[in-house]
């Protein structure tokens, strides 16, 4: 406290209290806050214990590193974030290098945002789990970057007489794709794209939801609000990601001391989404207002800015002022959802907004009011939606929460009107997808998700479709139902991919190569993923070697292509006997137009005619050449 404010009276003024030595000065408890109505004696608790926790795994690296400079430390088994289980991993992924990590609370897309560069972020699978089900989870988190799975455990993949379980082979399908046939390899190398979104990640607005009640102590359910209220701040954070994702978009979680940072400057945002951001520093305040006067676009759901950083209560003045509203003081304002018609004006249809399309949804604070800003639209006798212009950028103030998209999303993919809105708007932030996924009926693929990468000079488009049951897609444009020898009863999505350049494209888990082109024509199978590359030019290989030599010796072969920069080449070994060699597959990753793949043989290899087959992972170019192992 003394670091964080330097002097008794100003910390005493925070805090509201009166201590007369620094000896003295003790947090609150959970009860005491809430009953003072002072809540930064314990928020500032809750950040210390934060810190404790971090520098508790810092010193533990310390240790290993003394012994060994190359180590790696791990956790596994982790939390979804809430105030009193130090799962802050904005912090803890500056210190920790590798993670086995659970999904819940959004995590895979924390790792994914604030792991370290070369952070090794795995999953855990399995669990008796099989069909698509397992392998939608596998290919789930592979477009998470989420690329080194575990499986629990092993009596669910090895069956007593051991041989493999069903989930074992639906599972190595997968694998499969991601390891034999270098699409995870590619995936690891490759520099994930976002669209331009930032969602503000900020533990002092934990901190703040939960001694308001908005926030359970402990659970890792998305879609389950605090008993004690209406509203969820995880579920909230979910109905943004998953609404995002169900545009065909991607994002980044920005923490507050990124945003403090000045990171929101760096040009890569076009949107800063601010969901239940009721804590914010200062410094926070001001680059957001700096972001937004430099043409950005600031989207909050409700309530942002009511505290700072420590959680005391704030005017309602620059964030208010920021978006154009008014508002009664901080704390005496409350969720209470609120109905009655929806209404549009006349500047909401000039943004293409619809009654009929929002029909539904309900505003967060009945006394929010503009005052600067311009309702977009009306529930009931409440101002929802007001935007105002600031410099060359924009705020838009919703008064609408998300926490019931996740459950609505979940049932027959209700939730369209949450998903107009946030589509109109970001469409008018100039925030559209770079490629368009299309279902046969020319409408965006639904139940998906889209993710894009950058590879040398090629773009990686994956697609994943939702785990969604046969019955809930049978009668739906371009779908086939059909039953598979080794999955039974599955469906096939009919899709085009529409680009904004035509480029070589080529399908990167079969290496078909589809043409020249702007628009796509493929399918993906319901709970599975299509992955396509799109590269300017196209590639070729050439692949020697010696034509024999002795079994046990250690070949090597000559591997070029014909375009520079980066190239990932999977190698695989065809026996005698017409069998793929797995033990001697290998993803050969080189920067040049030539590089060595090594066959180390064995004494106890099969004499014969060996095939040597090379595969450009990202163009679908082939080489291959044959060897006598004598």
């Amino acid at each position: 406290m003394k670091h964080e404010y330097g002097t008794l009276p100003a910390l005493n003024k925070e805090w509201r209290t009166d201590f007369k030595i620094w000896d003295h000065v003790v947090p609150y408890t959970t009860a005491e806050a809430r009953q003072a109505g002072s809540f930064a004696p314990w928020a500032d608790h809750r950040t210390f214990m934060e810190i404790t926790f971090a520098r508790a795994y810092q010193t533990a690296r310390d240790a290993v590193i003394q012994g060994d400079s190359e180590a790696h430390i791990a956790v596994s088994g982790t939390q979804a974030t809430n105030a009193y289980n130090g799962a802050d991993w904005s912090r803890l992924d500056r210190v920790i290098d590798d993670f086995l990590s659970y999904d819940g609370g959004n995590q895979w897309d924390m790792h994914r945002s604030f792991a370290k560069r070369d952070a090794m972020i795995g999953f855990w699978t399995g669990y008796g789990s099989h069909g698509l089900a397992v392998q939608n989870a596998i290919w789930t988190a592979a477009i998470h970057n989420v690329l080194h799975p575990n499986i629990f455990w092993m009596y669910s993949f090895l069956d007593p007489d051991m041989t493999y379980s069903k989930s074992a082979r639906d599972m190595g399908s997968a694998f499969e794709s991601l390891k034999l046939e270098g699409v995870g390899k590619l995936l690891m190398e490759a520099q994930r794209l976002g669209d331009g979104i930032a969602i503000h990640y900020s533990m002092a607005s934990v901190h703040g939801v939960s001694i308001l009640g908005y926030h359970q102590r402990s659970s890792d359910d998305d879609e389950e609000g605090p008993k004690e209220t209406s509203l969820g701040f995880p579920a909230n954070r979910d109905g943004w990601v998953r609404t995002i994702k169900d545009l065909g978009l991607q994002f980044d979680f920005v923490s507050s001391a990124q945003v403090e940072q000045g990171n929101l400057a760096s040009g890569k945002y076009k949107v800063l989404i601010l969901p239940l951001s009721l804590a914010l520093s200062p410094s926070e305040i001001k680059n957001i207002k700096s972001f937004v006067q430099e043409g950005g676009v600031v989207i909050s759901d409700a309530a942002a800015g009511l505290m700072d950083h420590h959680c005391a209560w704030q005017p309602n003045g620059p964030m208010n002022e920021l978006f154009g509203i008014t508002s009664p003081d901080s704390n005496k304002r409350a969720f209470m959802a609120g109905d009655g018609q929806l209404v549009v004006t006349n500047e909401g249809a000039r943004w293409g907004l619809g009654a009929n399309d929002l029909s539904g949804l309900t505003s967060a604070e009945p006394y929010i009011t503009a005052a600067g800003g311009t309702p977009l639209i009306r529930i009931g006798k409440t101002d929802a939606v007001i935007t105002r212009r600031i410099g060359k950028g924009r705020t838009i103030y919703l008064n609408i929460i998300f926490d019931k998209y996740p459950k609505l999303r979940a049932e027959k993919f209700g939730g369209a009107n949450h998903r107009t809105l946030v589509d109109s708007l970001l469409d008018h932030a100039g925030v559209r997808p770079a490629v368009q996924v299309m279902s046969a009926d020319d409408r965006r693929l639904t139940q998906a998700q889209v993710a894009r990468y950058r590879f040398s000079d090629a773009e990686i488009l994956t697609v994943v479709k939702d785990n969604v049951s046969v019955a809930g897609i049978v009668g739906r444009d371009g779908v086939t139902i059909y039953n598979d020898a080794a999955l039974g009863q599955i469906a096939r999505q009919e899709i085009t991919i529409k680009l904004p350049n035509k480029f070589y494209v080529t399908d990167v888990r079969s290496g078909r190569r589809l043409g020249y082109t702007d628009v796509v024509h493929s399918s993906v199978v319901v709970g599975d993923a299509a992955v396509l590359s799109l590269s300017p030019a196209e590639n070729k290989l050439a692949l020697s070697g010696p034509p024999s030599s002795s079994r046990g010796e250690h070949i090597a072969f000559t591997l070029s292509s014909s375009l520079s920069g980066p190239r990932l080449i999977r190698c695989h070994v065809v026996a005698p006997n017409g069998l793929k060699l797995p033990a001697y597959a290998r993803n050969v990753l080189f920067d040049k137009t030539a590089t060595k793949f090594v066959l180390p043989s064995a004494l106890n290899d099969l004499a014969g005619v060996y095939i040597i087959r090379a595969t450009d992972v990202v163009s679908g170019a082939t080489a291959e050449t044959t060897i006598t192992l004598k």
